[in-house]
């Protein structure tokens, strides 16, 4: 769907310290956090970087940032609240070709995407992502950190940038701690037949 009008209520402040509330309506999580959702050239906006929205979407509630607004389209970053449910892709995509992850909670199976290369977005302070494998299947799938060919991002301060799921239950969470390094919160290896014993894999 898109931006409604009249959904969007501001509370006091000064302009890049200001706050509103947004009710999503029937709208998602993801669909309200993609950069242009709100739009200051059509929509009678003037939100400016470093503003704060509180949004109510269909699947949860959270705070954005805005980080950014250009040529009328705004950036929002993900700062808090509950993370958007996110699937890689629409459909099923090439084994070979590396599909972005952004700030969500993926479940990773082949019913979703038969990729098995992963690229997480550069990183930025409060962001967060969560992935678990959800399916019986025993191929292994890597998660670059550093996403749009980013080589100086990191998982951890060891110069990891690989994380490798290669069971069902396998799961990994990391935050952002800047824009070159995310941080490895928690990793969880699966019990089945063919569980890797670490699947941290550095480069």
């Amino acid at each position: 769907m898109a931006y409604t009008l009249g959904n969007l209520h501001l509370r006091a402040g000064a302009p890049g310290d200001l706050t509103y509330v947004y009710d999503a309506g029937s709208d998602t999580l993801a669909t309200v956090l993609v950069a242009g959702y709100f739009n200051n050239s059509d929509d009678d906006l003037n939100l400016v970087a470093d503003d704060s929205i509180f949004i109510r979407g269909n699947d949860g509630n959270c705070w954005a940032r805005v980080s950014a607004v250009s040529s009328g389209s705004v950036t929002l970053q993900w700062t808090g609240g509950t993370l958007p449910p996110r699937v890689p892709s629409t459909g099923t995509g090439d084994a070979s070709r590396a599909v972005d992850l952004e700030v969500g909670i993926y479940p990773i199976a082949s019913a979703v995407c038969t990729a098995t290369h992963y690229v997480l977005s550069t990183p930025y302070a409060g962001a967060e992502i969560m992935v678990y494998k959800d399916a019986s299947m025993t191929t292994a799938m890597v998660f670059d950190a550093g996403g749009s060919g980013a080589t100086d991002v990191y998982f951890d301060g060891r110069n990891t940038r690989q994380v490798t799921l290669n069971v069902e239950g396998e799961s990994f969470h990391v935050k952002g701690q800047s824009a070159t390094l995310w941080q490895l919160v928690q990793v969880s290896h699966g019990s089945a037949t063919g569980g890797a014993s670490d699947t941290l894999g550095g480069t």
